[in-house]
């Protein structure tokens, strides 16, 4: 908080910017609408856009109509580029926010509200309540921000997994601030807390995720794990050093080739993804005959990670989120940032060790100088 009354005493004096525009060169939005005129707040850099002609979404189904609880809560704008770091409730001090908050739901009647916030480093705020009863799927009311003077219509359609919104302002003077004007998407916010961690635990998690840079294996979706992505990353991680081979004892056999039983190869895919190979096969660095595997010792340098954030999924105690600079060090130029990573972690609760359940390149690389000072 010190921060942030910080940030907003300095820049008290500076020129209001119009709408939440300034986050768009980070999370790059794709407006679906044209609005007619090019208002204050007309476009907006936390959200895409939404057309109704285009709504993939099934319309509204009438039996669901006494079904609203389960819309409370937070709703976050779609966006077009690392939707899920834009979703995580904790990086709001960085991104911003263009959000629904739906506090009260009374059957069909509903209490909530639409906020704007802008991200570092100014967080310039706009808010305004609304409150109504859904007919067939769709809020209509009024609103009114008093702080920025301006005033409007809003119509909230309840989709099966989001909430389409349509905002327009009544004709009058341009506010120099605001919820923006339009047709925007919004789906679940992803409610997360920023986990501490000692500078030990940074240590080990750095080490364990060491293998998952680009080098050695790339990204990949949830659910998305295969054999050849375990048998390339162990085979690789251990031609490399990265994973000690004296850790599994005389079932690595070190040469100019290593030759390794596949128990070890089974024992790395279950301790890295809590997983195991269902077939056994050749990779691209060397061979499997007869139960063992051969690959080439190599060289080189891979690139390091720097862990930033640890993150931890509130619903789900289980799951973690490590965003990951992977740097490199140049001989002239010394350490610089490669790319960074969204690695989705789950913990046992037995043992407190993690496990990789996904890899996402960040796109827009999250620039922490801007937040952490």
């Amino acid at each position: 908080m010190k921060r942030l009354f910080g940030a907003l005493l300095l820049l008290a004096f500076a020129l209001l910017a119009v709408g939440c525009n300034d986050t768009a060169n980070m999370i790059g939005i794709t407006t679906v609408t044209n609005p007619a005129s090019t208002t204050p707040g007309q476009e907006d850099q936390n959200g895409q856009g939404a057309s109704s002609k285009n709504s993939t979404q099934a319309a509204f189904n009438e039996e669901d109509s006494n079904d609203y609880a389960k819309y409370r809560g937070d709703w976050k704008i779609k966006v077009d580029r690392d939707e899920e770091l834009y979703r995580m409730t904790t990086l709001i001090e960085y991104y911003g926010s263009t959000g629904i908050h739906i506090a009260e739901v009374n059957q069909n009647e509903i209490q909530g509200s639409i906020h704007c916030v802008k991200g570092a480093p100014s967080y310039r705020q706009a808010e305004v309540s609304f409150s109504g009863v859904i007919e067939e799927g769709i809020l209509r009311t009024a609103y009114e921000d008093i702080a920025w003077e301006y005033s409007g219509a809003m119509e909230l359609r309840f989709e099966e997994d989001r909430i389409v919104a349509k905002i327009t302002r009544d004709e009058s003077e341009p506010a120099m601030w605001g919820i923006p004007e339009g047709e925007f998407i919004f789906v679940r916010a992803l409610a997360t807390e920023r986990v501490e961690v000692t500078e030990q635990e940074k240590a080990d998690l750095e080490t364990f995720l060491r293998p998952a840079a680009k080098t050695i294996m790339e990204p990949f979706e949830e659910g998305a794990l295969t054999d050849e992505i375990m048998v390339n990353f162990a085979c690789k991680s251990l031609a490399l050093g990265i994973i000690d081979p004296s850790a599994f004892g005389d079932r690595v056999v070190q040469g100019a080739d290593m030759v390794f039983e596949e128990s070890v190869l089974n024992d790395i895919s279950k301790m890295y993804f809590n997983s195991a190979v269902k077939e056994h096969r050749a990779c691209a660095i060397g061979t499997y005959v007869n139960g063992k595997y051969s690959v080439t010792v190599l060289g080189g340098v891979t690139e390091y990670p720097q862990l930033r954030r640890l993150l931890r999924d509130k619903e789900n105690p289980d799951l973690y989120y490590a965003i990951v600079d992977y740097l490199f060090e140049h001989p002239e130029e010394g350490r610089k940032l490669s790319y960074q990573y969204l690695i989705k972690l789950q913990r046992s609760n037995s043992s407190n060790d993690y496990s990789i359940k996904a890899i996402k390149e960040v796109e827009d690389p999250i620039d922490f100088a801007l937040i952490d000072y």
